[in-house]
């Protein structure tokens, strides 16, 4: 079968053809590219690995050179940013560091420009750029990632493209920031291209420049930003046509392909020696608060909920498929996405759990498939959905897919590798006007650079240092965000109490900052992006009896005498919940104090207001009343639950010492087991299942639900495949087969 990916690479004389003979083999045969036999591997296959590690070092050097180039903090610090090569057809060869599943997008963009015969109008030719930041036609996940490719030549001939990608400051919407908020339609995602070309000779259009400059309000780190994309796609450029010279072109077009046929059979081992086939159901739910917000436009001037739901099936043949029938219809609201960008994080546990090592190719995306209904939030069937805060979704999902993947492979006997995912973050973004009339915006990516692991079937998890996304977890110096955003300085940044998923193993502590304002000039506006929100769950289950974590929260300190109390000497408050003890035992006053369950809106502050965030808990894992009793003290003498929550949650009695002013909790063992015992002996007495499904059935078939409820499911059931989610509804609620929730 090999002669025939040979005989496509020899015939094909344009990338038209090229895409078409891709496509055609791969569907015919089941092999990429019709490569059943991995000739050059077998061959030899030292200069195999050799040829392959020479193209992913060039990935990696591009991003180590290029973010030290020219690059906004966000790029050069943190793990927001990815840099990789692509067949001249759109599938990834290799990867650097960082948020490596946005290779997904690059299939979508790649395939747009070749369908819209970009060979001829604009043309592709050596050093060109091109780039977007679209969901619809560049696979982007939302405006605030940027793309830029470079196709590269060698010979005479367009052998690949080097391609860059990263999270870029400030996307120029109405509302300030790289995730705008309460976007009603695409109109209003901000600064939103196509795949275009935008400069040519390696040397960007003068226009492309004033663009960003004039259309954002951080033109200046998003010119540098793209800036180091186009550097980091310069090193990929030249260093592949040293690797051709090196091989030869022949042994290049075929590698390559051989590559990708190579990862994609490794990745289908590992789903079949990790995974026990089946179906894992799982549901999220997410708050949408555009009710008050939304005057100028009626339709999106309401209060709903979104829900997110997945079948994973496992299947025998080692093939994966992300069913998500059930989801909501797409909506008036900031929450949507197009398929490309919604498989980005679809395919985050794929590359977490099965690429086992250096090659991370598109042969990910073989043998691993999603299912979007048309219509729904993930796969809206207009082209003028928002789609700026898609990750609020996608994130959830993505830990769908992750727990699912958990499940099965815990069913195969593993505990190394299960662990309890939440995937839940926050990012602060504003913009304001300084004394001088500066104008600026602003992200603050800590809350995205690193969360909490959720807790282990054998341990619990760790803070800050994981996250789902990237390969890579930075929460970035306080130095670097306070000089990027001029009136905020910190106050704190810890970890805070109790805030994590409970049980016998508990997942990792979530993180707190406090951002002081001072000098704001004429005004600044803050507001925030970010995955979940605390009037519900991220996800809505936990694993073996472990408690989800609690979601983020937000608060806001405004008209406060904090300033006056600093000057005298007080103490800084650190995090969140530190100001609210402060607020509570009267330290501090302030006229208005607002605690956000939901996305706040965009909150005008002033000088010595403060706003705080708190994000990135992990789950848990397990009875906490199995929970080690000694590791509850430990936790309780390290600061991280509180007696509260020892006893109403782990049944763990302590009692206090005090020595040299340091109070020391120590087990009362006998009060513990009495309490443990008293909690287990309460369970046998709640409510039955069966009393419960009862009790809620009655409420379903008199249609007692909150309007935002009963707003999502009606949502759920007019999607493309709703009839049959609506069946499903019907079946387990075992109503009459025509009801309806109108």
């Amino acid at each position: 079968m090999y002669k025939h990916a040979n005989e496509a690479l020899a015939k094909a004389k344009s990338l038209k053809e090229l895409l078409r003979a891709k496509d055609e083999l791969t569907q015919k045969t089941g092999y990429y590219f019709g490569i059943e036999v991995l000739g050059l591997k077998e061959e030899d296959p030292i200069k195999f690995e050799r040829f392959y590690s020479e193209i992913h070092n060039l990935a990696l050097r591009a991003r180590e050179s290029a973010r030290f180039v020219a690059a906004s903090p966000g790029g050069r610090e943190m793990g927001e940013s990815l840099w990789s090569i692509c067949t001249p057809e759109g599938d990834t060869l290799a990867n650097s560091l960082g948020f490596s599943t946005h290779m997904v997008a690059y299939d979508t963009c790649i395939r747009f420009m070749i369908d819209n015969d970009y060979e001829e109008n604009p043309g592709i030719n050596d050093g060109d750029i091109f780039s977007t930041d679209d969901g619809k036609t560049g696979g982007a996940p939302h405006p605030g990632d940027t793309y830029s490719y470079m196709p590269v030549f060698a010979e005479g001939e367009i052998v690949g493209w080097a391609v860059a990608v990263n999270h870029i400051m400030e996307a120029g919407a109405p509302i300030a920031g790289s995730w705008p908020g309460f976007s009603v339609d695409t109109s209003m995602d901000g600064l939103v291209f196509p795949p275009m070309k935008v400069g040519e000779n390696r040397t960007p259009a003068r226009w492309w420049e004033q663009l960003w400059k004039s259309r954002t309000r951080a033109g200046v780190f998003n010119v540098l930003d793209d800036k180091m994309r186009l550097a980091g796609n310069v090193i990929i450029a030249d260093g592949i046509k040293e690797i051709v010279r090196e091989y030869g072109l022949d042994y290049y077009k075929r590698a390559i392909r051989e590559v990708i046929e190579d990862s994609r059979r490794a990745i289908k081992e590992n789903i079949r020696t990790s995974c026990v086939p089946g179906k894992f159901d799982g549901a999220t739910f997410r708050v949408v608060k555009y009710k008050g917000l939304s005057k100028l436009w009626p339709h999106a001037d309401k209060d709903f909920m979104l829900h997110t739901k997945m079948t994973l099936n496992v299947n025998s043949d080692a093939t994966i498929l992300g069913d998500m029938t059930g989801t909501s219809k797409w909506d008036y609201c900031a929450f949507n996405g197009y398929p490309g960008g919604a498989d980005i994080a679809f395919y985050l546990p794929i590359t977490g759990n099965f690429v086992h090592n250096t090659k991370m190719t598109s042969g990910l995306f073989y043998d691993v498939k999603s299912y979007y209904p048309k219509g729904s939030t993930y796969n809206p069937d207009t082209d003028y959905a928002a789609f700026s805060n898609i990750w609020a979704q996608s994130m959830a999902m993505g830990a769908l897919h992750w727990n699912a993947i958990t499940r099965s492979m815990f069913a195969k006997g593993y505990l190394e590798e299960c662990l309890s995912v939440e995937g839940d973050w926050a990012g602060i973004q504003g913009g304001g006007t300084l004394a001088n009339d500066q104008n600026y915006g602003f992200t603050n990516f800590e809350q995205v650079g690193g969360v909490a692991q959720g807790a282990y079937p054998y341990r619990d998890g760790s803070p800050v240092t994981w996250a789902m996304w990237t390969q890579l977890t930075n929460i970035g110096n306080v130095e670097e965000w306070e000089y990027l955003i001029p009136p905020f300085f910190y106050l704190g940044r810890r970890l805070v109490k109790d805030f994590c998923g409970h049980g016998k193993y508990r997942g990792g502590i979530g993180l707190s900052s406090i951002h002081w304002v001072v000098q704001p000039g004429k005004d600044l506006y803050v507001s925030r992006g970010g995955a979940g929100t605390s009037q519900t769950t991220h996800v809505a289950l936990g694993q073996a009896g472990g408690y989800p974590a609690p979601n983020s929260w937000y608060l806001a300190v405004r008209n406060s005498n904090l300033n006056d109390k600093i000057k005298g000497g007080m103490p800084y408050p650190r995090s969140a919940d530190e100001i609210l003890d402060y607020l509570a035992e009267e330290k501090i006053t302030a006229q208005d104090v607002q605690i956000f369950k939901y996305d706040p809106p965009q909150l005008k502050m002033k000088d010595g207001d403060v706003f705080s965030d708190a994000s990135g808990a992990g789950g848990g894992w397990g009875d906490p009343l199995e929970r080690n009793a000694q590791s509850v003290i430990k936790d309780l003498n390290e600061g991280w639950v509180s007696e509260k929550i020892a006893l109403t949650c782990y049944g763990v009695v302590a009692r206090k010492e005090t020595s040299d002013n340091e109070v020391r909790y120590l087990l009362d063992e006998p009060a513990t087991q009495k309490a443990r015992e008293d909690k287990r002996n309460a369970r046998l007495r709640c409510q039955s299942v069966k009393d419960w499904w009862e009790n809620e059935r009655k409420k379903v078939a008199k249609k007692e639900l909150i309007e935002p409820v009963k707003y999502m499911y009606n949502s759920s059931f007019s999607t493309q495949d709703g009839d049959s989610f609506k069946q499903n509804f019907i079946d387990f609620w075992q109503l009459e087969n025509n009801y309806d929730l109108n």
